[in-house]
């Protein structure tokens, strides 16, 4: 029963990532390791069929002396945090999120990337996160430079 109910989070959690997703078209430099296939479940991001992050969300945590209400971490398989978020509604209503990459100690915002889903999708659509589960590093300098609205 369990495992149906992961199935079924992971299939509709998968719809709802593709959708309506459009990525950000950055120009960034190509590389042949872009995934073809991102699969989200609960506490794990695969690349083309292979674990290669993990995922833990957290409600009600404090950061800074303040609450706050939604809170994710994606980590590489040994437990380096790569990226953390902030994904809060603002004063008109919509969500928004704020985003630390750690790798490059940078914080993100663009209303177009709110949470995990928008982020990894848009990682890999612009060669920043590869099918072997690394990193391109200058790429996602790039990719902070061209589309941080924060700046």
């Amino acid at each position: 029963m369990i495992r149906l109910l992961t199935i079924s989070i992971f299939i509709s959690s998968l719809a709802s990532a593709q959708k309506d997703f459009t990525p950000l078209k950055l120009h960034l430099p190509k590389n042949q390791l872009e995934p073809k296939h991102i699969n989200f479940a609960n506490e794990a991001i695969y690349l083309d069929d292979q674990k290669c992050f993990s995922y833990v969300k957290k409600q009600n945590v404090i950061i800074d002396n303040e609450t706050v209400p939604n809170y994710f971490e994606i980590s590489s398989l040994d437990h380096k945090v790569l990226f953390s978020g902030i994904i809060r509604k603002n004063a008109d209503g919509n969500f928004e999120s704020k985003i630390t990459f750690h790798p490059i100690d940078k914080i993100y915002t663009n209303s177009k990337v709110i949470g995990r889903n928008d982020l990894i999708l848009n990682l890999s659509s612009n060669q920043v996160i590869n099918n072997n589960c690394s990193l391109n590093l200058e790429n996602l300098r790039l990719f902070y430079e061209k589309s941080n609205e924060n700046n």
